[in-house]
């Protein structure tokens, strides 16, 4: 009497797939929310910098504006005053430099940095 080899996943084995699989699928529902955010942050800079009357606005008036897109968009990572507003002779150039910080498993938090601007000259 032969007995032939076992094939296929052992308990362990299927634990351990599984594992990663949650691992990746936490991953995800952790960082999709933030970058859509992102996402979010760049449409309203995009809307800003297209904008016509930019051009003959004051940084205040710039700053309000950016404020009303982020309301907009429901952005709640960053807020209008964080950002870097310039306005020079030449050109105008707006700069949002943030850091969203998310719980991952235990004492463990992502970091995930985020970096948009855009210039526009006058």
């Amino acid at each position: 009497m032969h007995l032939a080899k076992q094939k296929g996943f052992t308990l362990m084995g299927l634990i351990i797939v599984f594992a990663i699989i949650g691992m990746i699928t936490l991953s995800i529902l952790k960082v999709f929310p933030v970058y859509m955010e992102n996402l979010a942050v760049k449409k309203s800079l995009e809307a800003i910098e297209t904008d016509h009357e930019i051009k003959r606005m004051s940084v205040s008036q710039i700053r309000n504006l950016f404020e009303k897109k982020l309301d907009m968009n429901q952005v709640t990572s960053i807020r209008a005053k964080d950002a870097k507003i310039n306005r020079s002779i030449s050109d105008i150039t707006v700069k949002v430099e943030y850091e969203v910080r998310k719980d991952y498993i235990g004492n463990i938090d992502l970091i995930l940095s985020f970096s948009d601007e855009f210039e526009v000259a006058l």
